[in-house]
Parts: structure tokens; sequence; C-alpha cells
């Protein structure tokens, strides 16, 4: 069939911030859990900041995750994000009908949506390759089971095996020190180095979050 095959093409992506282990690329899908509130906040400031300094942003979600305040100090402007509060799958899914071909798009508390099913995150694969989205979902939980990785993506995600990366996000800190402890359960085939556990030093990170 004519134009139903694609040449293979390398594709550039973007890193939350340096020292990341994984980049996600357009016409990607990953699945993201944060263990903690500040994880969460790490993740949802630093990589739509990365974003809007290479292109369009959005956010979809039940719950905004995201400060523009916060978002300023990252040295990024907020009105260049574009931020949808949806409650179903459905809805999520007609949002991206409005999104600009080649943007990111940060999805959050993706497993409270309603009517999530096998046929939702098939549409939302279809949807990262067709418009060479960067298309990440993201849940935060304090309910995790860290003995299971692969049943916990599965009870949040169902289908895992759609996602280019599976990430597990926590922070610790000691003595006013901080790192963010990040498992890469799944990664790209080009980024398949990067699977296992890394510590990241963020302190300047967090301050710039938090103001302290």
């Amino acid at each position: 069939m004519p134009g139903f095959f694609q040449p293979v093409e390398e594709i550039s992506g973007i890193k939350p911030f340096e020292g990341f282990p994984v980049e996600f690329s357009r016409g990607s899908l990953s699945a993201l859990v944060s263990t903690d509130e500040l994880a969460g906040s790490i993740l949802a400031h630093t990589l739509l900041s990365e974003a809007l300094r290479s292109g369009k942003a959005y956010h979809v979600g039940p719950k905004r995750i995201f400060s523009p305040s916060i978002l300023r100090t990252f040295g990024v402007e907020p009105s260049s994000l574009l931020s949808a509060n949806v409650y179903s799958a459905e809805d999520l899914v007609k949002a991206l009908d409005y999104v600009e071909e080649g943007s990111t798009v940060l999805v959050s508390q993706f497993p409270t949506l309603t009517g999530v099913s096998q046929e939702t995150l098939l549409e939302l694969r279809k949807r990262a390759d067709e418009g060479s989205l960067t298309l990440v979902l993201h849940h935060g939980t304090l309910s995790f089971n860290e003995l299971d990785l692969p049943g916990e993506f599965a009870r949040f995600f169902l289908v895992p095996e759609l996602f280019d990366s599976l990430i597990v996000l926590r922070t610790n800190s000691y003595r006013g020190h901080y790192k963010l402890n990040v498992t890469v359960l799944k990664a790209p085939p080009e980024q398949i180095a990067s699977l296992g556990d890394h510590s990241i030093p963020v302190d300047s990170i967090v301050k710039t979050i938090t103001g302290k």
C-alpha cells in the first residue's frame, strides 16, 4: 500500500534536565510514576520548561501539577503553555485534536480519568505516532509497590508494552541535600543503557521550586 510505510529517521528529543537518564523524543509515548509530591513537581516543571524552550507545550488532566510562577523561575514564559482540564479518557483524546503537531504533551493523573481502556492507550499511541507528539502520561501516587514494578505499571497504565519508556521517580534528602532517584524499567532501543536505577543530585532544582 503506497504511503503505508515510512522511512526510518533519527528523531531528536528533550530531557527534563541535564543528567536525567532518558530523553523523550517526538512520536513517543511514555509513562512516569512519582511516589512523592516533590518528585512530581520536579518532573512537571523541568519537562515543561525544556519543552517550552524548543516548541509548543501542553498540559492536560484533572489536576494542574505546575505553577506559572515557578516556570518563570526556570526562565520560560508560562503564557506559552496551554492547559486543559479533562476528566475522562474520551475528553483527553478530543483534547489532542487541538494540539499542534510536534508538540510536547504532559498528561497528569492519567489513571484517574474515567473510561480508560486498552483502546484508549492504542489511540494515544496512534496520536503520538501520527502527530509526532512527545506524549508523557504521569501519575502521582503514595501507594506504590516497589517490589512489583511491572505489576504496578500494568495496574496504572493497562498496556505497558505500548510505551517507549516506563519510569519511577522518588526524592530523598539528607542534611539538606536532595537526590532524585529514578528507576528506568523500559527505555527506547537507543537508550537501553539507561535501564536500572539512577540517583541524581537535584539541589538547584529543588531550590528553584521551593525557593529555599
